[in-house]
């Protein structure tokens, strides 16, 4: 979604009736609540150039630096799991064949980030169970590193180019990529809790004009005529569908510069009720003598 024009449309829009509005202060103070909703229109207005102005607080640095830590682990990755590739078709090891043959470098570069995570980390595990190193994770390898080389080691290292430092490199560039993901996510969190708190005030704010401040204006019109003409302009046709069908229905006739819909006029008809005359065959006979 882009916040940036919602920003620069609703903002115009605020300023534009605040505008108008503080050039007719003196009708304004003539009622205390009208007065009172202008300072909370006012204040809603501050509040939501703030919450936008850390909206729009470039994100990028977090985003690149993930993209990047993701790149570097699947070229970590890619090539490890192309060694074991080659090893399970080698040494005929269908099941494990099975698990990697679908994990292409194009599969790694469009995969989620989560599942990029969970892949390196399989590769990992695979890696470390055929070549006889440690299986520990999320700990740094350096005992298995330093430990003598089994004849898995020698087998993956020589035959296949399997080298400790490869694993090694899987394990760190997954751990800065996740410490990077979850750096974006957080601040991806903020800018959606500000999100929330930005829908909160516009809805409050347009609730104010809607049922406070459109009516005031209307009130006043024959008392400031400018002010009813500018605001009117400000808030275009949300001002004459908020106040002519309110004030219909109450019974006081909108302004005769205030156009209404023909959906709000109601033809006065009179009700007749309608009385069927029973035909004198129909009605009950008369007792004669009675």
């Amino acid at each position: 979604m882009d916040y940036s024009k919602i920003n620069t449309l609703k903002l115009d829009n605020n300023n534009k009736i605040i505008d108008v509005l503080s050039q007719h202060m003196e009708t304004a103070n003539k009622i205390s609540s009208f007065q009172t909703s202008l300072e909370k229109l006012n204040s809603n207005q501050k509040k939501l150039i703030e919450f936008y102005s850390h909206l729009g607080k470039d994100s990028m640095t977090t985003e690149n630096v993930k993209n990047d830590r993701r790149t570097e682990l699947v070229s970590k990755t890619v090539p490890v799991i192309t060694i074991m590739q080659i090893f399970a078709y080698d040494k005929k090891k269908k099941n494990l064949l099975k698990r990697l043959q679908h994990l292409t470098p194009e599969y790694l570069r469009n995969c989620s980030d989560i599942e990029l995570i969970n892949i390196s980390k399989k590769v990992w595990t695979i890696a470390n169970k055929y070549g006889g190193y440690s299986l520990a994770f999320i700990r740094k390898i350096k005992s298995s590193l330093n430990s003598d080389k089994s004849k898995a080691i020698v087998q993956l290292e020589k035959e296949y180019g399997l080298i400790p430092d490869m694993i090694k490199n899987i394990e760190e560039a997954n751990i800065k990529f996740i410490e990077s993901l979850l750096l974006h996510e957080d601040e991806m969190k903020d800018k959606e809790k500000i999100v929330r708190k930005i829908k909160k005030i516009d809805s409050q704010t347009e609730n104010l004009l809607q049922n406070k401040i459109d009516r005031f204006v209307f009130l006043l019109e024959s008392v400031d005529p400018s002010l009813y003409k500018d605001y009117q302009q400000a808030r275009k046709n949300q001002f004459y569908s908020n106040v002519t069908e309110a004030e219909t229905i109450n019974g006081t006739p909108p302004s005769k510069n205030a156009p209404v819909k023909q959906s709000q006029i109601k033809e006065a008809k009179p009700r007749i009720k309608s009385r069927t005359p029973q035909s004198r065959q129909s009605r009950p006979a008369r007792k004669v003598g009675a």
